[in-house]
């Protein structure tokens, strides 16, 4: 079982500790159990019929993060198998890029000094997934069908279109409101979140039980997950 979040686990986040060496050990504890969380939602995803790679965010500070951890992420993504598939299929130029672990469609637990946070996330340079998605939702019966995954979702989920401050909420998703968002939203430039948010202090209050909401959300996203993927065969 993966241990509780403690308060000292949110605290190695706060702004004046971002780019103190001196946390990386405390940050480097938290990296290892979000991705024992993400391990663990690999196992029950490969059970339910999808392969997933898990992969952990840096917990030093360092050159790819501005040298602040602002967060720390273990997320899943494509199984290697798939992401060699895509590489094959959009070759030398392109392929890097379809191959790179966090340039996906990802499903991803993130704690900061504030909350922990349950996402699935469609990177900005992953445009194949997302040009997938905005193509597949001009067919009003695909659209409805998006609606429904929404709607089924567990409380709290919101649809966020990159860092705009809009929440559109999971459980009223409509078809018309929808259709709007994803008449700005630009793969290639933009992020689409698909996320959920437990603030620390009901993190700490949960005890045990704040990594079953992990695993629970995550799993709870796999079907959008699977019906967002661009498959090139």
């Amino acid at each position: 079982m993966t241990e509780a979040f403690l308060e000292r686990d949110f605290k190695a986040y706060e702004r004046h500790r971002q780019d103190d060496p001196e946390y990386n050990a405390l940050r480097l504890s938290v990296r290892r159990k979000l991705k024992a969380m993400a391990d663990a939602v690999l196992k029950e995803a490969k059970g339910l019929g999808t392969d997933l790679s898990a992969q952990a965010g840096l917990h030093n500070p360092y050159t790819f993060n501005a040298y602040r951890v602002r967060e720390q992420r273990a997320y899943l993504c494509r199984g290697t198998k798939e992401r060699k598939k895509l590489s094959a299929f959009f070759g030398e130029a392109l392929g890097k890029d379809a191959e790179t672990h966090y340039i996906q469609t990802v499903l991803e637990v993130c704690l900061d000094d504030q909350i922990v946070e349950a996402a699935l996330r469609i990177h900005p340079q992953a445009w194949w997934d997302g040009e997938n998605l905005k193509k597949k939702l001009q067919d009003p019966a695909a659209m409805d069908e998006f609606c429904q995954l929404l709607r089924a979702l567990p409380p709290g989920f919101n649809l966020k279109l990159h860092d705009w401050r809009k929440d559109n909420w999971c459980a009223q998703a409509k078809a018309t409101e929808l259709k709007d968002l994803f008449k700005e939203y630009t793969p290639g430039n933009h992020w689409l979140h698909v996320q959920r948010q437990l603030p620390k202090e009901d993190a700490l209050a949960m005890g045990a039980e704040a990594e079953g909401w992990v695993r629970s959300s995550l799993l709870a996203l796999l079907p959008i997950y699977r019906f967002i993927l661009w498959d090139p065969s």
